[in-house]
């Protein structure tokens, strides 16, 4: 998928312009074209692949909904204007229109419990702001607040009130599961939030959490899209579960990170302090927790739906939240994606085998980004070649 295709595919008025138009997104749209003429074939030609997908409330067993992920999957990746025998194996599921609100989204709602409040707000429409925005803040209302700031914060601590940014103050509505609040995190920005209970959240970029203003039932429960680091306020008459597309992590009081981003073959939990147990979405009755240790990772594969547990210093995966990164013997590849993430932009290898060097050091993120790639071109000995504002390429 190329870097312009995933930026369409992540911005839910695009899809929203495809699957539900009005006038008023045909002449948001129509502005966007005339300010970008270079990029209306290809705007035009993943228009019309993604027009002819329709997705219904039709009730499809998890092997069905998995092998139908798949397949999206591969077909968005490869992208071709001509239409193909999958387009019409997915007419099949055609009789209600669904909007998603990113291709994730969608992959991830697939793979979930459709019952849940959380996969049904999963499948909302969210207004996620263009580059040079800040984070987004969705009140359980539906109102939508610009943060700005790209390192922003927001405190649900005053009860009946949020507080955004230390300085401005907005009412909360809902103090329910009925009353969900969303925080959505485009690329090149952070954002911390204190939810309730004062549990402190880290929110990486590409991310999206999913909450309740005040917290009620027996768990404390929130979902989560990207990578965040939560330190959880303890309170053992009421677990703190994160869900995520494949996984939900229970904990009573602790510090850990997860990394679940809906590209990404693997879903990292890392333990720094306290202890996590990891149970898989739809696991059977017999199936047994994953308990980790601090400075355990648990890598878990969505493929093989696999989950293997390693040794590691805790700190490493961390550090992002201090503008930090620090790798030990990995590949190049998944540094890079990092970056991507942090800068809102975009890598291509020259070579494939390229992203595969292994390589060793510490990254200050808050570094003018030509400083970072420098650095990164010593240490991995490639040359990282700028195309355009957004775009570079790796070259030996």
């Amino acid at each position: 998928m190329s870097n312009l295709d995933q930026k369409l595919t992540d911005d839910p008025l695009f899809l929203k312009w495809i699957f539900n138009s009005n006038p008023v997104l045909d002449k948001h749209w129509n502005d966007y074209l005339l300010a970008h003429p270079e990029e209306k074939e290809q705007i035009f030609e993943l228009r019309e692949q993604l027009s002819k997908l329709r997705f219904s409330n039709h009730t499809m067993p998890i092997s069905e909904k998995t092998e139908l992920k798949n397949q999206i999957s591969a077909q968005i990746g490869l992208r071709t204007s001509q239409s193909t025998p999958l387009f019409i194996s997915l007419m099949r599921y055609a009789a209600v229109g669904l909007v998603f609100a990113a291709i994730g989204g969608l992959l991830v709602y697939l793979t979930m419990d459709k019952d849940s409040v959380y996969s049904q707000l999963a499948t909302q429409i969210v207004e996620i702001p263009s580059s040079g925005h800040g984070p987004v803040l969705i009140t359980s209302d539906g109102e939508n607040v610009n943060l700005k700031k790209s390192s922003s914060s927001v405190d649900y601590t005053q009860r009946g009130t949020i507080v955004v940014n230390n300085d401005s103050v907005i009412q909360a509505k809902g103090s329910t599961s009925e009353g969900m609040n969303q925080l959505v995190i485009p690329y090149g920005n952070q954002s911390k939030i204190t939810l309730a209970d004062n549990t402190v959240v880290w929110l990486n970029a590409g991310s999206r959490l999913i909450y309740p203003s005040q917290f009620s039932g027996e768990t404390r429960e929130v979902l989560l899209f990207g990578e965040a680091y939560f330190e959880v306020t303890k309170n053992e008459k009421q677990p703190f579960v994160v869900k995520t597309s494949d996984l939900q992590v229970k904990v009573l009081g602790t510090k850990f990170n997860i990394s679940a981003y809906a590209e990404d073959k693997i879903i990292q939990t890392v333990l720094a302090e306290g202890s996590v147990a990891i149970r898989r979405n739809n696991a059977g009755l017999f199936e047994r927790e994953q308990v980790l240790n601090p400075n355990q990772l648990a890598a878990f594969n969505k493929n093989s739906a696999e989950t293997r547990i390693y040794e590691v210093n805790a700190a490493y995966y961390t550090l992002w939240t201090k503008g930090l990164l620090s790798f030990d013997e990995v590949d190049f590849n998944r540094i890079l994606k990092k970056v991507e993430r942090f800068y809102n932009v975009s890598f291509r290898f020259e070579e494939p085998t390229l992203g595969l060097i292994r390589i060793s050091g510490k990254l200050d993120l808050k570094q003018h980004r030509e400083e970072v790639l420098e650095y990164l071109e010593k240490v991995s000995l490639t040359k990282i070649e700028k195309i355009d504002d957004f775009t570079y390429v790796v070259k030996k």
